[in-house]
């Protein structure tokens, strides 16, 4: 049977050929994007500065590394509280902890995925000393409530954009102290890894840089394995293969051929983070911004603009109402998230009941327990057929008339 995967892989073979081989390459990889108040690396052109503070781009293995160099350079008093988006990757929350801090959660608007500014308010307390605020599913949400907290009381607020970079010249909101952005697997633009952390603090790109100097290099066999995993993706991405593999019924999980294997002990997972770039990813991710795929990145929003147009009324899509929306995931909530996909899977699109992205954190205020609970990722790329996109909403929309009582 022919089954569209839920999400396409943002590469091609060649670019994934020429991570493989980047390794070999004699050419210098840089660590640092761009310095602050300049422009990015010379590799990158000339893309359109942001208003604001100029920027530190650091170069990590992956937004979780970054993090965790940025709480390291930060030396926040062990015991403090960072107070966080309610929904955010759950490494996240294992990276505070790991330093001795509090994750305290804040609540988020389930249409606009902002953090809810009464929420806010009230987890802030003399205790708190940085604010995480989380961008979710490829929706950038408003940071006003945050920088506006983040200013009254001097704490340092980071943003990730790990899901929701807007192009090449994004380098997150002005206002941030540090914003942190992906380049993995599954991620818009990919590198099959890395990240950037923007650091508009002197005092902490230079310690951050500092620091990461001091870490061992990621193994060029470890990134030569993802990007032979990418090339196998890419050929296992395509209708009959995908359906052939992943269909059926016996149910098998795509994300398990892609996903990272991090360690779950607290050393183990310590020595993972605490890893620098080799030069072939950072020559990839210099590459990949040089040459963005901005034109698959507006198609990827006109094609999720295309799906929420067609969806009935009674479908609630959290972040529905967000001012920037590019799509990344395309997640809806419904009362059954099992029963759907099945009947998707049937119309011929894979749908995913969860991922091991995001998580709530505890204890789950309101708002992030209507956002994940029966959440459904549907499949909203530029490279699936419009007719096999209105196969599935009428497939949808049929299993809602047949069982009303999705959530509202």
């Amino acid at each position: 049977m022919n089954l569209f995967p839920t999400h396409r892989i943002d590469c091609t073979v060649a670019g994934a050929m020429y991570a493989l081989t980047a390794g070999v390459r004699r050419r210098g990889a840089p660590s640092v994007i761009g310095r602050r108040g300049h422009g990015p690396h010379p590799d990158l052109g000339s893309p359109r500065d942001r208003p604001g503070p100029g920027a530190d781009g650091l170069l990590c293995l992956s937004v979780r590394s970054a993090f965790h160099l940025l709480l390291s350079a930060a030396r926040l008093p062990a015991g403090s509280d960072v107070a966080i988006s309610a929904v955010t990757h759950p490494d996240m929350i294992r990276i505070i902890e790991l330093h001795g801090l509090r994750p305290v959660p804040v609540d988020i608007d389930p249409l606009t995925l902002a953090v809810d500014e009464a929420a806010l308010d009230a987890a802030i307390t003399d205790r708190t000393r940085a604010l995480v605020v989380t961008h979710l599913f490829g929706a950038r949400s408003s940071l006003d409530a945050a920088a506006r907290a983040a200013r009254a009381h001097g704490l340092l607020l980071i943003e990730d954009c790990a899901q929701s970079i807007q192009g090449p010249a994004d380098r997150g909101d002005p206002r941030a102290d540090v914003s942190l952005f992906s380049f993995g697997l599954l991620k818009t633009a990919t590198a099959l890894g890395g990240a950037v952390a923007w650091t508009r603090r002197p005092d902490l790109a230079a310690d951050m840089r500092a620091r990461q100097e001091r870490w061992p290099a990621q193994s060029r066999r470890e990134y030569a394995r993802r990007a032979v995993v990418c090339v196998v993706a890419l050929a296992l991405s395509r209708p009959r293969p995908y359906g052939l593999l992943f269909g059926g019924a016996r149910r098998r999980d795509p994300q398990a051929l892609v996903r990272s294997r991090v360690p779950r002990d607290e050393r183990g997972f310590t020595g993972w983070l605490q890893r620098r770039p080799c030069p072939a990813l950072a020559r990839t991710v210099t590459r990949r911004l040089a040459r963005f795929p901005a034109n698959r990145l507006r198609r990827r929003a006109a094609a999720g603009e295309a799906l929420a147009g067609a969806l009935p009324p009674e479908v609630f899509r959290p972040g529905g109402a967000a001012e920037h929306h590019t799509y990344w995931l395309f997640p809806v909530i419904v009362d059954d998230p099992a029963r759907v996909v099945e009947a998707l899977r049937a119309a011929g699109v894979d749908a995913a009941p969860t991922t091991s992205q995001i998580g709530a954190v505890e204890p789950a205020p309101p708002g992030a327990r209507r956002v994940l609970n029966g959440l459904v990722f549907l499949p909203a790329y530029p490279e699936l057929p419009a007719p096999r996109r209105d196969r599935f909403v009428a497939a949808l929309t049929a299993e809602l008339g047949a069982h009303p009582g999705a959530p509202r």
